[in-house]
């Protein structure tokens, strides 16, 4: 499967006598660049809107649990939608990656998909998006479909699907046999069976025993949830490995299915394929595998048969959801665990937690490290690497977007950090797209893009200085109008340009530098400084300052690398300092190794 459990492993470190921790105290800044650190964005808790109908929100629960959730409602601009998480179903990509790739098409926010093997990297369940199908599901496991206007249905689901033969002269239809599988090459252990290969599986079939057919649809068609398609073989080969192109499928047999395929249809042999899957509409949204169903008619199901080990079910872990409340809201919901520094769910854990957020339909995802979540293209679950999955579920908007930047706050001191600012420009429609960049009050405004054109992901950098920007807030805002006549949209992001705080190094210094560790840094006015140093996971070990008015110019604050009377572990630590002026809160961070 994707993923195991979280959970970081036993470990032991014994306290370093004072003498050797005060010699291995040093700054970090060959590794770890200085980094400015979000004031300004909202407050832990808050609701923010991403797009009009889809918001995202962090929800802290004793114990501590923290919850990532994005909500979506419908509207006529939004949708929701599984994705691959790269162009091929055995090539696994971060979520990071699938996100930015669809930015173009209005991507805002995304959650890591099904459960995959390692193996092939191919997802564990179904995969459909609008009427294609790219995988056939798993029946001993939970699906979710979506329907169009994003009514969500949880259960199991099987590919009900023949081929048979046209003769070409009277177009009579011959005998129906089984596709056993889309793009999902059979057990070892299987006697038998063909499997349906496309497009979205790869550039060619898997090399294993058996025979294949390559088959041209009619009209460059693809496998569809439901219906029928007709093509021509126009070509046969043994052992796999055979190239798909764009509008063709690939059966591949084994054994006793692929010696009748191979002899039954021979180049030029006219072909037809049916297929269906119940409970999955071909004019929805899509389908996504993943499991197991965690709420039912608004109960939580703490209690399953799906086909998951032990561990998968009982570890306690980082773990991802779906699910729809009475009044059609979808949540797309990550818990933290161990590697958040938090205890994290078991299954049922987690089934009760969905039912407390008022679901009435639930179902599971990849958990541990496949459990991710992205606003537009950046993972918002702290991790310390993203992992290649397999597919994912996206929320979609086709207005006018700005991205949402880690930090609204750009600070133009020449210190080489956060002296510019990109925004993200999003016209999922071919149209003409405007932006502009006006101060709050007035006083500057400046037209950064014009473009008419198709649909596009367009960077924007803002630079303060180059643009001649006054200190202040500004409003950026982004303005799509349709080429298809449909009304224009418009989104607006605010930005703070502050260059109260700057120039923040860490060093040692003096006759017993190896003992103190300065951390200087300049104030373009007066400020009031706090200043700490937190663990990676924020826990605070040391305040150097708090709340202390400095003067404007060069300042600086020292620590001895203990927390209270106590000398600090072995590890990595970070100094923040943070200046509070008139614009508000500016702080930048750097990191310091305790070796």
């Amino acid at each position: 499967m994707g993923s195991g459990l979280n959970g970081r492993m036993p470990f032991s470190r014994a306290l370093i006598p004072a003498a050797i921790v005060a010699a291995c105290i040093v700054p970090a800044a060959t590794t770890a660049a200085v980094t400015p650190v979000p004031t300004s964005g909202a407050a832990a808790g808050a609701l923010t809107r991403i797009v009009p109908g889809i918001t995202y929100q962090t929800i802290t629960r004793p114990g501590p649990q923290r919850l990532h959730v994005v909500s979506f409602t419908y509207n006529v601009l939004t949708r929701v939608a599984p994705a691959q998480a790269s162009g091929s179903l055995t090539q696994r990509a971060t979520i990071e990656d699938g996100m930015a790739s669809r930015l173009a098409q209005g991507a805002t926010a995304g959650i890591n998909g099904d459960f995959f093997s390692l193996s092939n990297g191919t997802p564990s369940g179904v995969l459909s998006v609008g009427p294609e199908l790219l995988a056939s599901p798993e029946p001993t496991r939970s699906a979710l479909a979506i329907a169009a206007g994003g009514s969500l249905s949880v259960g199991a689901l099987s590919l009900d699907s023949r081929y048979r033969r046209i003769d070409p002269t009277t177009g009579a239809k011959g005998a129906k046999r089984i596709v056993r599988a889309v793009n999902r090459p059979l057990a070892s252990t299987s006697t038998t069976g063909v499997v349906a290969y496309t497009p979205a599986y790869g550039s060619a079939t898997p090399s294993e025993p058996g025979y294949e057919v390559l088959v041209a649809l009619d009209g460059g068609g693809t496998f569809p949830v439901a219906g029928t398609i007709q093509g021509t073989v126009i070509a046969q080969q043994p052992g796999g490995g055979t190239p798909i192109g764009p509008g063709q499928i690939v059966l591949s047999g084994k054994n006793l299915s692929g010696v009748t395929l191979f002899n039954e249809f021979l180049p030029g042999t006219r072909m037809e394929i049916e297929a269906a899957i119940p409970g999955i509409a071909p004019d929805g949204w899509g389908a996504i595998g993943g499991g197991p169903t965690l709420v039912q008619d608004g109960r939580a199901v703490t209690s399953s048969r799906e086909s998951f080990s032990s561990s998968q079910r009982n570890g306690r872990t980082t773990r991802s959801a779906v699910g729809q409340k009475p009044d059609g809201t979808i949540l797309m919901v990550v818990a933290e665990g161990p590697q958040q520094g938090v205890r994290g769910y078991t299954m049922s854990e987690q089934a009760t937690m969905l039912e407390s957020l008022g679901l009435t339909t639930a179902m599971g995802l990849d958990a541990g490290g496949s459990s991710m979540m992205a606003i537009g293209p950046n993972q918002v679950v702290p991790n310390t690497g993203s992992r290649p999955i397999s597919d994912m579920l996206v929320a979609y908007y086709a207005g006018a977007q700005l991205s949402i930047p880690p930090d609204n706050r750009v600070t133009p001191n020449g210190d080489g950090v956060a002296d510019t600012i990109t925004l993200g420009a999003q016209s999922p429609v071919p149209g003409t797209t405007n932006v502009a960049v006006a101060r709050r009050g007035g006083g500057f405004s400046a037209s950064l893009l014009d473009r008419t054109g198709d649909a596009a992901y367009t960077p924007i950098t803002i630079d303060p200085r180059a643009l001649g920007m006054p200190e202040g807030p500004y409003n950026v805002t982004a303005t799509l109008t349709p080429a298809d006549g449909s009304p224009a949209t418009s989104q607006k992001r605010i930005i703070v340009v502050d260059r109260t705080l700057g120039a923040l190094r860490v060093s040692s210094r003096g006759a017993r530098a190896s003992r103190r560790v300065t951390t200087a840094f300049t104030l373009s006015r007066p400020a009031r400084v706090t200043a700490q140093v937190t663990t990676s996971t924020g826990r605070v070990v040391a305040t150097l300052a708090r709340n202390k008015r400095m003067p404007r110019g060069r300042n600086s604050v020292t620590w001895n690398g203990r927390s209270g009377k106590n000398l600090v572990r072995a590890g990595t630590y970070y100094v923040t300092v943070t200046a509070a002026s008139s614009l508000g809160r500016s702080a930048l961070r750097d990191s310091v190794r305790v070796r």
